[in-house]
């Protein structure tokens, strides 16, 4: 009787058949998706009169493919003999194949494809024909945003964003200390504190709008407690009295952006909160203990000790905040839409407003404000990225 040893290493060869099959229908996949599925042939297929008709069917159309391509992928991969050694270092970059791609195709590639319509005059729609309708202009927007006054005062304003909303780092620091205690009611403090990150943005530009209205909202309440009286009219109302009229925050040109960047503050002093109080759990009690023994105290302990252990929590602070301050969008359109007479526009909002505000349709123009934009993020984030890497090497 004999007896028959399987090979060991069986189990970690290539499936073939699998590979290739999987293969074939990836290969026609992707031809599909390039050279054949298009709206004129789904036109054509479905006998619509107008290729505009067919845009949806097609998009549909190129998901299946798009969804059987990755399905193969998928199983092409899992049948290799490379995968099957190296299971435990591939699949986790297979779970994050799907998300990468998505980051590549609706932010990666779209970024670019901006930088390129700033280099064109387009107003944003198609031919009939599905055609695109714009040319070459090469640097002429470029040329147009040097002479632009309007351009000039969003970065400006952009610039006065980004350095008040630096306040909201240190701000969110004391507030995090403040409730980083054990006491009693102190959950209820936080969960105060906690509530404005809560908001949506839109929410939130509309209670300052109310608040700082002169005629009704809470800034004119309060002014009246000082400046104003109620006195009887001449036909026996009474009626409000000012000695000094309340200020019209939101319509002064030289106070409306101030008041904007106000309201953002509220939020974003709450997320920095957030992050310390996590950064404070972390801290080490040994390292505090030891710092009192050797006679630190009040700011010499927070600056020595404490503060160098919340590196990683200031890091992510300041990132996010030169992020928010840079793309600030939300409060202004809820509050001012850039009024009045363009004083509070900023990049993000001067862009929409030229690329799809009403009346306008400049794509090409509007995608040289973004592409200036992106550089001045990409300047902040990357030395912040190179401080982080030099820290870590320093550490190391």
């Amino acid at each position: 009787m004999t007896t028959t040893i399987a090979n060991p290493n069986q189990r970690f060869e290539t499936s073939a058949n699998r590979v290739v099959g999987a293969g074939i229908v990836l290969a026609i996949c992707i031809f599909l998706l390039v050279f054949v599925v298009n709206t004129a042939m789904v036109q054509e297929m479905l006998g619509y009169t107008r290729q505009i008709t067919a845009r949806v069917p097609t998009f549909f159309i190129r998901m299946a493919l798009l969804l059987t391509a990755v399905a193969a992928g998928l199983f092409m991969i899992t049948g290799h003999s490379y995968y099957k050694r190296n299971k435990l270092a591939v699949t986790p970059w297979l779970f994050l194949a799907v998300g990468l791609a998505f980051f590549m195709v609706y932010v990666i590639v779209p970024i670019f494809q901006s930088i390129s319509y700033s280099f064109t005059k387009w107003n944003g729609l198609y031919d009939i024909n599905g055609v695109w309708t714009g040319k070459w202009v090469g640097l002429h927007n470029y040329r147009i945003l040097l002479d632009d006054p309007n351009f000039w005062t969003s970065l400006k304003n952009n610039l006065i964003w980004l350095v008040l909303y630096m306040l909201a780092v240190p701000i969110g620091l004391f507030i995090a200390l403040f409730l980083n205690q054990t006491v009693t009611g102190i959950r209820i403090y936080k969960s105060l504190f906690f509530f404005p990150f809560v908001i949506s943005q839109v929410v939130v530009g509309l209670i300052f709008a109310w608040a700082y209205n002169p005629e009704f909202g809470l800034l004119s309440e309060v002014w009246g407690w000082f400046f104003c009286e109620m006195r009887e009219n001449i036909v026996g109302n009474l009626t409000r009295v000012c000695s000094v009229d309340p200020p019209s925050i939101l319509g002064d040109s030289k106070k409306a952006t101030y008041g904007i960047i106000a309201a953002g503050l509220w939020p974003q002093i709450a997320y920095c909160m957030i992050l310390y109080l996590t950064g404070l759990n972390n801290v080490s009690a040994d390292q505090i203990e030891a710092g009192r023994l050797d006679g630190a105290k009040g700011w010499k302990l927070l600056w020595h000790v404490v503060l160098p252990q919340l590196k990683p929590a200031t890091f992510i602070a300041i990132v996010v905040t030169v992020i928010g301050a840079l793309r600030s969008f939300d409060m202004i359109a809820t509050m001012t839409q850039g009024g009045p007479f363009g004083s509070t526009n900023v990049l993000a909002f001067y862009m929409y407003e030229q690329a799809v505000g009403e009346g306008v349709g400049r794509y090409g123009y509007g995608s040289a404000i973004a592409t200036v934009l992106f550089l001045i993020m990409l300047v902040y984030i990357s030395y912040f990225l190179w401080r982080m890497y030099q820290d870590e090497k320093e550490g190391n």
